[in-house]
């Protein structure tokens, strides 16, 4: 058994050091290296090598040890093929190796020695001075800026610009270009919009069923109408072919807004 260091005579943790067994190899048989997994702390680099040196044969190893100390390698048998067949299995082997650490020699007298008590640091005294002089240079660069932003006098006030009302929507163009329910849409808005703000339980919120029910006490309201107008939107909106005539609906909910006036007070 041999331990040979890959690069220094003595072998220190994580250099590659390869062990090696010799077996006497008898007439017409021939060495197969066993599978080794090496266990902690011991790590295998590669394949094993198998080498003939006249009527013997070496295997090695290629290992690195990653903890300093000594220690015991046990290197797997390899198996003997003979002529005709038969297979010997050898038991493994064990190899002493001492592995040198890789940091250098403490001596025993490196410990710091104890150092004596440090005096008292003296405090420095306290002035206001620094605090003044910044002071002083924040009026002197302050001042003039707020003189010359007073100078400027008070802001003119601007002419408010009146505010365009919404333009209406061209709902005949709408119309005759086959937007019905667009048509439809604009007009359900106007005649809901017109009922939430106459009577606010009847919100925009609502559907077409609710809505009629929460304004039936409205004896003053053209409740019918309104029922059949309500409906005839939702088919126009809703429905699956157009609606023959959305604008007529419009012009309808046109002619409702002045009939439905505000609740009492």
């Amino acid at each position: 058994m041999t331990a040979v260091p890959g690069q220094t005579p003595a072998p220190t943790v994580g250099d590659t050091i390869w062990v090696a067994r010799t077996v006497a190899l008898p007439a017409g048989a021939t060495v197969r290296p066993a599978d080794w997994d090496a266990p902690e702390p011991i790590e295998r680099l590669g394949a094993p090598v198998v080498t003939a040196r006249g009527d013997s044969v070496e295997v090695a190893y290629p290992i690195v040890v990653w903890r300093a100390g000594p220690l015991t390698v046990e290197l797997p048998g390899p198996l003997l093929l003979r002529a005709g067949g038969p297979i010997d299995s050898l038991p493994p082997q064990a190899v002493s190796l001492r592995i040198a650490s890789v940091l250098p020699a403490v001596p025993p007298d490196s410990s710091l020695a104890p150092q004596p008590r440090a005096d008292f640091v003296p405090r420095t005294s306290a002035t206001p001075i620094p605090l003044l002089v910044l002071l002083t240079a924040a009026v002197l660069l302050l001042a003039p800026i707020h003189w010359w932003w007073r100078r400027r006098g008070r802001p003119r006030s601007r002419i408010a610009l009146p505010i365009p009302g919404p333009d209406e929507p061209p709902l005949d163009r709408w119309a005759d270009a086959g937007e019905t329910r667009a048509v439809a849409s604009v007009a359900t808005a106007r005649i809901r919009g017109l009922i939430a703000a106459r009577m606010p339980p009847a919100h925009v919120g609502l559907d077409t069923e609710s809505l009629l029910r929460t304004v039936s006490g409205r004896a003053d309201w053209p409740l019918a109408e309104l029922g059949d107008v309500l409906h005839s939107l939702d088919e126009a909106r809703f429905g699956h072919s157009p609606f023959p005539d959305a604008i007529g609906l419009a012009r309808w909910v046109e002619e409702l807004a002045p009939r439905l006036v505000p609740e009492a007070r």
